[in-house]
């Protein structure tokens, strides 16, 4: 969903763009049309600047107008929407590339000239932007590696929730579907220094540790009972495991089970309430 809002709005923008475009160009016409004819006498120099402007504006203009015409069938080429990010802005970027090679030889650049040039520019770049660089370089891994895709859960260090679009330098993550405007960014950086956990599409898998006071005297009547009693609550009852363990030295019981995304925080308060109702005696706080 948020991926069509997101493919309107960038053809949108282009629409508004080669109609930007468009006046310019007619304008600078306008212009040069009037001086030609006498009509307008403009400065020679003026005039040299207009004729400039006249070739990047239309170079502009034909870019545009070829990306608003093509965009839609681009995009038909790509099944998976992550190829269909990943390409689009690809072709973008060189078609505007091309566009700027034009410019650049208009104004009498050598190939030689324009490829020192874009060097220096990459190498000072590398040092002032290295935030913004690392943001693209994981933005290019996500896309291609795949992690994850869109509309997975996935969390990274403190933040979970839905994968909604992955961006040049961000990935919007909704915890709360029912509010779509409620999303949080997640800059694609920390993606290379943070460990992604992928919960899935539809299922959630969820494990929650009490730590036992004592060992139960009749702990498998209590344990049968309370798997009774979650079960009512579980639309998945065959992944509902409930043992024993010990971890970090200290005896505690576990709980797990598969869930939906959306219902994970009420049925984990349902569980919760489950087992303190049978167990409540002989357990701690719940980590």
């Amino acid at each position: 969903m948020f991926e069509k809002i997101n493919k309107e709005r960038r053809l949108k923008n282009l629409s508004g763009a080669v109609l930007l475009t468009l006046i310019v160009l007619l304008l600078l016409l306008g212009l040069l049309y009037l001086d030609k004819g006498d009509l307008l006498r403009l400065p020679q120099t003026i005039g040299r600047i207009f004729r400039h402007l006249l070739l990047i504006v239309g170079t502009l203009f034909a870019i545009t107008l070829v990306l608003r015409l093509t965009m839609k069938r681009f995009y038909r080429l790509f099944d998976e929407p992550e190829e269909r990010i990943f390409y689009s802005k690809i072709y973008s970027w060189s078609l505007y590339s091309i566009g700027l090679l034009v410019i650049l030889h208009h104004f009498g650049v050598s190939l030689g000239n324009i490829t020192l040039f874009l060097g220096l520019i990459a190498t000072g770049l590398a040092f002032a932007i290295r935030e913004v660089l690392l943001s693209f370089f994981a933005w290019l891994i996500l896309l291609r590696k795949k992690p994850f895709r869109i509309g997975d859960y996935i969390r990274i260090g403190e933040d979970e929730g839905k994968v909604l679009h992955i961006g040049t330098f961000f990935v919007l993550l909704d915890k709360t579907t029912q509010l779509p405007e409620d999303f949080t960014r997640v800059p694609n950086r920390l993606f290379l220094e943070k460990s992604i956990i992928n919960l899935g599409k539809n299922t959630f898998h969820e494990e929650i540790t009490f730590q036992c006071a004592d060992f139960l005297q009749d702990k498998d009547q209590v344990l049968e009972e309370l798997r009774a009693e979650i079960e009512t609550l579980l639309e998945n009852r065959e992944n509902l495991f409930i043992y024993f363990d010990l971890r970090k030295e200290k005896l505690v019981v576990v709980v797990e089970y598969l869930t939906r995304f959306e219902q994970r925080q009420p049925l984990r308060s349902a569980v919760i309430e489950a087992v303190y109702k049978y167990l409540g005696s002989s357990l701690f706080i719940p980590k």
